[in-house]
């Protein structure tokens, strides 16, 4: 069973600049919630209820978010506004969520080795802030389907989709070595490959779930030719080593780092918003007829 959660949230969002230089591209809003808040429910609902933010310092506005605010919810209870009251602190009582900060900007690897207090010698998740995972409704979370399949497994396992050969050289392939299912066993791990040179179509796309001596890889991983520590460099270490596994997720995955990703993810979500729904898909209607 997984308990705690890295949710990586250090980036700086040069691609949303000039709203990223005082807010946390993490908390750009889908309807009427940061992106963030849909990471850590997707957490809660899996079962996963304590959770550390790997940000910045100048990131204020992500731990406001999470907790409680006394003044504020003086505030609406003055005015009886229960509904907006209840929200609020549903959103604080979800999940244990704390912060903290990555003075520097030294890669993935680097945001979770600041996490090996907070893991306490547990196995963790780990999950990326830019990217969004759907599942309909009752069926288990990304991460949920991920914590499953570590528990059969008993090492890491890499959340993974097939992406179009013609992409690949954007994310990550995996070397597989056998299939059950959705489980593939895995015995490397290529960042970026060449097009053309990846062993698979298979990429790693921002959901793992760590054992509890990955932290071990991690000290072992060298820096990048751009001076940063990646996450896949530790995996693929320990997949050379001990071997570990990739799970094939049943999700619409939105890249929210990227703007085109944060507009259909806008789109899509406002049309599963029950109040939205209907005069929303009137309006697309209406202004796809003029395109």
């Amino acid at each position: 069973m997984i308990n705690k959660a890295v949710i990586l949230a250090g980036g700086r969002g040069t691609r949303f600049l000039p709203y990223t230089k005082a807010c946390a591209k993490e908390m750009i809003n889908l309807v009427d919630k940061p992106a963030l808040q849909y990471i850590v429910e997707e957490c809660a609902e899996a079962g996963i209820k304590d959770i550390l933010i790997i940000d910045t310092k100048d990131k204020p506005e992500i731990a406001k978010h999470f907790s409680h605010d006394a003044e504020y919810e003086a505030f609406l209870e003055e005015r009886n506004k229960q509904k907006e009251l209840d929200i609020i602190r549903s959103v604080a009582d979800m999940a244990k969520v704390t912060c903290k900060h990555q003075d520097k900007a030294l890669g993935s690897g680097h945001a979770v080795m600041l996490a090996e207090e907070f893991a306490d010698g547990q196995p963790f998740a780990v999950l990326n802030g830019d990217d969004l995972m759907y599942t309909e409704p009752g069926k288990d979370t990304c991460i949920g389907q991920i914590a499953s399949c570590f528990d059969k497994c008993g090492t890491s396992v890499i959340g993974v989709q097939e992406v179009s050969p013609e992409v690949i050289y954007k994310y990550s392939s995996c070397d597989v070595v056998s299939a059950e299912g959705r489980t593939l066993k895995i015995k490397s791990i290529i960042e970026k490959p060449e097009p053309g040179t990846q062993p698979s179509n298979y990429s790693s796309l921002g959901r793992y779930v760590c054992s509890a001596d990955f932290f071990s890889y991690l000290r072992r991983t060298p820096f990048s030719a751009s001076g940063e520590i990646y996450l896949t460099d530790a995996f693929k270490l320990q997949a050379q080593e001990k071997g570990i596994y990739a799970y094939v997720f049943d999700a619409v995955r939105y890249d929210t780092g990227d703007k085109l990703g944060y507009l259909q993810a806008t789109v899509e979500y406002a049309l599963r918003d029950s109040a939205l729904a209907l005069p929303f898909k009137k309006y697309l209607k209406e202004i796809t007829r003029k395109l």
